[in-house]
């Protein structure tokens, strides 16, 4: 089991907080502004991580969704193309966005949804990869991202045990240093679907560092998977719930992003070790109440 993955400002594992990434994905709107105000906003939170994702429109998806008319209250543009293009940031955008995040002791990364994506992204020499869940069962994805020689981050959402064996294989043959999340692929999720104790099916199974990745609307749930030793958390960020765009509605707002890391970061101090002793901070009671 690869028992952690070093990157420049901490370490992924068991035995530290948990790497929070504040998933920003599209919710800048297109916008750098915005962007950046995510950024500043995450690093307020004291979260780990700011991800974005990254897609060639005309790869990443059918020309027949591209075409079709995508206007309603939350679309960018009349068809689905013109929506998606307006959300896309260039590589020079994502490079200044990489600087300005490390600038402030962010990790930055960015999802590829395609093998061009990830090839334009291969340029600005990320320290980590994400599989989202959608890429799961895209083994030629799979497999390029593998070949980058870089620690991997894959999501489990909608994916069954036989899809994500094939994957872990692809990642195994070349010697990744991967972490799991367990994933629920609705948006948002009901908790009642959540199955968290899958985080330890998922550990068992692949003998891995395992994390979670949610999409419920609560603040609280999600800090409570550090007690089945979950090293990392993803959630969506926003600055307003209530803005247009696809994703708004389902991500935390930075209070809510701030609620997650302490709660996180208090369970683990509070989770302990599988033994029953008697603390030193009990000491002074039991001499107290028993005489010794």
């Amino acid at each position: 089991m690869v028992k952690e993955i070093k990157l420049s400002n901490c370490i992924i594992s068991e035995n530290t907080y948990p790497f929070i990434i504040a998933e920003i994905g599209n919710n800048h709107n297109g916008d750098m502004a915005i962007a950046k105000k995510l950024i500043d906003e995450a690093e307020k939170c004291n979260a780990s991580a700011v991800k974005f994702q990254t897609k060639d429109i005309e790869t990443a998806f059918p020309q027949e969704l591209l075409n079709k008319n995508y206007e309603g209250p939350n679309s960018f543009g009349k068809t689905y193309r013109e929506h998606k293009q307006v959300l896309e940031l260039s590589l020079d955008n994502l490079a200044e966005l990489k600087k300005y995040s490390e600038d402030k002791n962010l990790i930055f990364f960015s999802t590829p949804f395609d093998i061009k994506s990830l090839e334009s992204l291969a340029k600005l020499d990320m320290e980590i990869y994400k599989i989202s869940s959608f890429h799961v069962t895209d083994l030629k994805l799979v497999e390029a991202i593998a070949k980058k020689k870089k620690p991997v981050i894959m999501s489990t959402g909608m994916s069954t045990i036989e899809e994500i064996d094939a994957a872990v294989k692809i990642l195994n043959n070349y010697n990744c240093k991967y972490l799991i999340m367990h994933c629920v692929s609705s948006y948002p999720a009901n908790p009642k679907d959540l199955n968290l104790r899958a985080i330890n099916v998922l550990r068992d199974r692949y003998n891995c560092l395992v994390g979670y990745s949610g999409h419920e609307t609560s603040p609280n749930i999600a800090p409570s998977v550090v007690l089945y030793n979950a090293c990392a958390i993803e959630r969506h960020f926003t600055l307003d719930r209530a803005m247009k765009g696809p994703d708004h509605a389902l991500s935390l707002e930075p209070t809510g992003m701030d609620v997650l890391v302490k709660r996180s970061k208090t369970l683990f101090d509070a989770k302990g070790k599988e033994e029953k002793s008697v603390q030193e901070s009990e000491l002074k009671a039991r001499k107290k109440f028993r005489g010794y």
